[in-house]
């Protein structure tokens, strides 16, 4: 090839380095890094697409590393200084954002540092009662808030976990004044509530999902936009306060600087994956959907959950428990 063919091919080999590199990835093993310790939805979800992509890709290893700590954040800040070269990824939830927010952590920004790839899942967070709860609706609820104020008890699973910084934003949307009792987890917190020592929790379907068919306990409500598919009988608190929506995702973020085509790529095999039959029964067997809609929706919903958790821990001003 002589010098004027050489540099007429340059803009096409440029433009075809992209789509190049993609197809090349995975040449290495890939992590997904999880900050949670194993056997929580996001540590089985992270090991069902791990498993998943393995089947759809030749040649492929993608395996999942737990490192949890500091609420999420040992992971998220390992992950943020690794090579953005398209073999670690961290496999999170906004409980990440929430634990930089509530610690006041300023090591790592979630905005600058991290970049959503795509959204795996998604649930609602539920407020959930023994049968004999006087309120049966959500106007009956806040009506029943309102006349015992902090005599009625609502259990969460710790300071600073999203369920606790939902019912901060509904408290503030409705005025009511309940007394939020945070116990270290999510079991010990249903177990507060079947036990009678308190009144409601606010946790997600995943918990107490044997309980909630056993009939044991009810969900009074749910923090999605929609009914959830597994309890459509179960409203949203939206129908009764417009605007009002909490969702509880697990996705896929990458070190800033992570090729863009790596990037659409794993997006584009994960969309596949969650279409799959046995992927979808296997989601919602823990309480959530299975979610894509691509890169742009999920930085949408990221960024959103960073300005609206932003906004609860100061005007709560939220601190660790």
């Amino acid at each position: 090839m002589n010098r004027r063919a050489i540099i007429l091919a340059a803009p096409t080999l440029a433009l075809s380095a992209g789509p190049l590199r993609a197809q090349a990835w995975p040449a290495r093993p890939v992590r997904f890094v999880v900050g949670f310790a194993p056997g929580g939805a996001n540590d089985i979800m992270a090991r069902l697409l791990a498993a998943k992509l393995v089947e759809r890709i030749p040649g492929s290893s993608f395996v999942v590393e737990n490192r949890p700590g500091a609420s999420t954040v040992v992971g998220a800040d390992h992950v943020a200084r690794s090579a953005p070269d398209g073999t670690t990824f961290l496999f999170t939830s906004p409980s990440t954002l929430i634990a930089i927010l509530v610690n006041r952590i300023t090591t790592i920004d979630p905005m600058q540092a991290l970049v959503p790839v795509v959204m795996a899942s998604s649930a609602p967070l539920a407020l959930v009662c023994r049968p004999d709860f006087p309120a049966r609706t959500v106007p009956e609820f806040i009506a029943l808030a309102r006349e015992r104020g902090p005599r009625l008890t609502i259990s969460n699973p710790g300071t600073g976990a999203v369920n606790h910084l939902a019912m901060a934003l509904l408290t503030r949307r409705t005025g009511i004044e309940p007394t939020l009792v945070p116990y270290s987890g999510n079991q010990p917190s249903i177990t507060a509530l079947i036990r009678g020592e308190v009144d409601l929790a606010h946790d997600g379907l995943f918990t107490p999902r044997a309980q909630l068919q056993e009939g044991t306990l009810r969900a009074l409500a749910v923090t999605s936009a929609e009914r959830s598919p597994l309890y459509p009988d179960v409203p949203t608190f939206g129908e009764t306060l417009p605007g009002y929506e909490v969702g509880f995702w697990g996705g896929l973020l990458a070190p800033r600087g992570t090729p863009e085509p790596i990037m659409d790529r794993l997006a584009e095999e994960v969309e596949v994956v969650l279409r799959q039959p046995d992927v979808i029964t296997r989601v919602r067997g823990f309480g959530a959907e299975p979610t894509s809609g691509g890169r742009a929706a999920f930085t949408r919903a990221y960024t959103a959950d960073w300005e609206k958790w932003s906004q609860v821990v100061r005007e709560n001003d939220i601190r660790p428990g």
